[in-house]
């Protein structure tokens, strides 16, 4: 019988002791199940790391965004499966796959009829003061005023929880105005043959590019192929409001202080002083250099069978 390891985060605002037994019920039923509770990400980072080396067939992140960011790093460029069990707020990932809303209709698709897909992973090496770090990321990452953004909606989890995507749009607003409104570009920004300075920066290498929830955010009328990367000059007191009504009706954001570069394989950054940076809704620390690569089909992820 496969082997499945369970990685659960209890924290996370739909997680139940009653769902969480439902599914190591399910799941036995296909799988050999061993449960797992991390006290940190960094941990549960090692325990996914381990069942990697240990030979486990799939490893199942049942939780938050958070909890699937943190086991993704462990499984990127294996043979392990992820699979997702969908017990938190937004849970954009589970969404873009395709999953149900909730962790037992997850765990019911894991243990019966689903397929195995090639999904795109981000890879983002940064450095810093204290050397360099690799990272991943799943559907989102983005340096200034998203960075920001997340590290000041992070600070109210209590509302998160209440409000979901609307709590991030309420921090981007005041965020970019209390924070990022006037401030001169620090980022040197480099894709080839083309160079910007700024003081945002965001990366889509999927069809949508949200943490915000349910509405689904696109930097330009096109799918990414294989990136499209929003780079933000400047922010005026009619930046965001533009961007938030051109994302909402799908238009091209490029125009005056807003570039959209499309066609991007790879891009690198350099800040001064060193610009924050997060990953899936995750902070990943401020950096003064981050090289990024798209990985096609680097990780492997339990999808609903089409056919």
């Amino acid at each position: 019988m496969p082997r499945l390891l369970l990685i659960a985060n209890p924290a996370s605002s739909q997680f139940t002791g009653g769902d969480h037994r439902t599914v190591a019920r399910i799941l036995s039923r296909s799988f050999e199940v061993e449960p797992a509770w991390p006290s940190s990400a960094e941990a549960a980072r090692l325990i996914a790391a381990g069942a990697a080396q240990d030979g486990v067939d799939v490893v199942a992140a049942m939780g938050g965004d958070g909890i699937v960011h943190h086991v993704a790093q462990s499984l990127a460029d294996t043979d392990v499966t992820l699979a997702v069990l969908p017990a938190g707020t937004t849970n954009v990932l589970a969404r873009l796959l395709g999953l149900p809303k909730s962790a037992v209709p997850a765990a019911r698709l894991v243990a019966g009829a689903h397929e195995v897909a090639a999904h795109d992973l981000l890879s983002i090496v940064s450095q810093d003061a204290n050397g360099s770090q690799r990272r991943f990321a799943a559907f989102a990452a983005g340096w200034g005023l998203d960075a920001e953004t997340v590290a000041s909606a992070e600070a109210e989890p209590y509302r998160k929880y209440r409000f979901g995507g609307m709590h991030y749009a309420r921090h981007a607003m005041s965020t970019a105005f209390g924070k990022v409104w006037g401030r001169p570009p620090n980022v040197r920004v480099t894709a080839g043959e083309r160079t910007a300075d700024a003081v945002t920066v965001l990366v889509q290498f999927l069809d949508v590019y949200t943490y915000f929830g349910r509405v689904p955010l696109r930097f330009h009328p096109t799918p990414p192929e294989p990136m499209h990367v929003l780079v933000i000059e400047g922010m005026g007191v009619g930046t965001v409001p533009s961007v938030i009504t051109r994302l909402l009706r799908g238009r091209d954001l490029g125009g005056g202080k807003l570039q959209v570069w499309t066609g991007v394989r790879s891009l690198t950054m350099e800040a001064d002083p060193p610009v924050m940076g997060q990953a899936d809704g995750e902070l990943i620390g401020a950096a003064r250099r981050a090289d990024l690569a798209l990985l096609p089909g680097a990780l492997r992820v339990i999808v609903p069978r089409t056919r």
